[in-house]
């Protein structure tokens, strides 16, 4: 194994979605296509090798047992984390494009972190090293 190809987070409108992604976030949709009657859609911050799978939860994409779990998934943490080089301007700058997302805090670790939530309430941390 030599890197991480994605990660799916699940969303209720793959339309909202992806405009909150690439314009709020400033990501790439890496990927856009047709898939068992619905959309494939991967999105990446600019140079990212790992993307997110943004899906909506149906019968076609998943197998019907798991549809259920993965739609109780929707607006909860995803535990993932995304790195920035300047957290606090990267703040302001996602404040002020209506991004909930909470003031930096400084770790027991020494790095910064803030919590981001997409517009179904699916939670990211922002992270900075020390």
């Amino acid at each position: 194994m030599r890197r991480v190809g994605g990660m799916i987070v699940f969303v209720s409108d793959q339309g909202q979605a992806v405009k909150f992604y690439s314009e709020k976030l400033g990501f790439d949709i890496m990927v856009n296509m047709p898939f068992k009657g619905g959309k494939w859609i991967e999105v990446a911050p600019q140079g990212s090798e790992t993307t997110l799978s943004l899906m909506v939860p149906n019968g076609k994409m998943l197998p019907p047992e798991d549809v259920e779990a993965a739609k109780n998934d929707i607006g909860t943490s995803t535990g993932i984390w995304f790195y920035s080089d300047n957290i606090h301007s990267e703040f302001e700058e996602l404040k002020n494009k209506g991004v909930d997302i909470t003031v930096p805090e400084q770790q027991d670790w020494g790095g910064f972190m803030s919590k981001l939530k997409d517009p179904d309430g699916n939670t990211f941390s922002l992270i900075s090293s020390p």
